[in-house]
């Protein structure tokens, strides 16, 4: 057996992994956006904390294969390069923004006891926690096509460009509440 299709089923199983916990997420932000009631927003907060770990563990599996792949097989070509990117986009735009904006609302959720329904889903609504992850999964896709078709650096970074202006696109759309 080679060891390369292990690790390559590993690396598969990270970025499983990781799309499932940006499904996690979706339902979980999609039912934050809809909460009237602080005990629903809170609800969904500590539901969008619990699942942590499916993000580090596949972004984990997905740099350590990558690593090992690149450098047992393709050797730091233009493609890996622009791929780890966009991998270290996803990381930081998740932890950081995403992560960050989540925990500071459970912190004000937390320290609000008497809080209006419109203003706690306008609260929720202007986070854009929604379009945070909307972008995270156009630049994933595009982070899997460049991987699987392995163009040189100029098709990935057209890829890239393309994947960043779908990631825009809902920003520059507005988000409604569904309540």
């Amino acid at each position: 057996m080679d060891i390369y299709f292990v690790v390559l089923f590993f690396h598969i199983s990270g970025a499983f992994i990781l799309f499932m916990g940006m499904s996690l997420e979706w339902v979980g932000v999609t039912k934050l956006n809809r909460s009237v009631k602080l005990e629903q927003a809170l609800e969904w907060t500590n539901f969008l904390s619990t699942y942590k770990s499916a993000f580090i563990i596949g972004g984990v599996l997905l740099l350590i294969t990558g690593i090992y792949m690149a450098s047992a097989k393709w050797g730091w070509a233009p493609w890996m390069m622009v791929s780890f990117l966009l991998w270290l986009f996803l990381v930081i735009q998740g932890s950081v923004f995403t992560g960050g904006k989540i925990t500071t609302l459970r912190k004000f959720l937390n320290s609000s006891t008497d809080i209006k329904s419109s203003d706690l889903n306008s609260h929720i609504i202007k986070l854009k926690l929604l379009n945070l992850l909307q972008s995270r999964l156009t630049v994933g896709f595009g982070a899997i096509f460049i991987m699987t078709v392995k163009p040189d650096l100029a098709g990935s970074l057209i890829v890239v460009l393309i994947a960043f202006i779908l990631g825009l696109a809902p920003f520059l759309s507005k988000q409604k509440s569904a309540a």
